[in-house]
């Protein structure tokens, strides 16, 4: 199955002392890498309001470069409204739900959730913004902080 990285993945490995330590830890098969353009415009717009350097630019660029970016604007919106109505428990197609409130998700996680829905692609993430559609919509791999420590220099 090809992988969708969510933003805050892209985020550790453009932060990691060894980015392609971290993009092999997280992508031992050598799979596909995906990433939303939704994924891509949060990226840019962090770098823009921290003020990144020309050398963690250029890190986001080479990446960016490496991986499969995909548009959402011309997918069937189908796939939002399941998931949207799905996460606020109101979706007739579900008879029952695994939670009793509903899971109010950002905008741009819809998009991203649905573009992984879509292409049948598996997300993998450090939050867990997206855990109640595991198993339902997509698969996700949910990435523990802790295990991404080692591609950080200590300081």
């Amino acid at each position: 199955m090809n992988l969708l990285f969510d933003t805050n993945i892209i985020l550790a490995v453009i932060r990691a002392s060894d980015g392609y330590g971290i993009i092999k830890f997280l992508n031992p098969e050598n799979l596909p890498l995906y990433v939303s353009v939704v994924s891509e415009a949060e990226i840019k717009s962090i770098a823009l309001q921290n003020n990144w350097g020309s050398k963690r630019r250029g890190l986001l660029d080479i990446f960016l470069d490496q991986v499969n970016i995909v548009d959402v604007s011309n997918f069937n919106v189908d796939i939002y409204t399941e998931i949207d109505a799905y996460s606020q428990i109101a979706n007739p197609a579900f008879q029952t739900y695994p939670f009793a409130t509903p899971r109010n998700m950002g905008k741009n996680d819809l998009w991203i959730a649905s573009l992984a829905a879509l292409l049948g692609l598996q997300l993998i993430t450090t939050d867990s913004d997206f855990d109640h559609l595991n198993n339902v919509f997509f698969d996700i791999r949910k990435i523990d902080q802790k295990d991404l420590l080692p591609f950080f220099k200590s300081k």
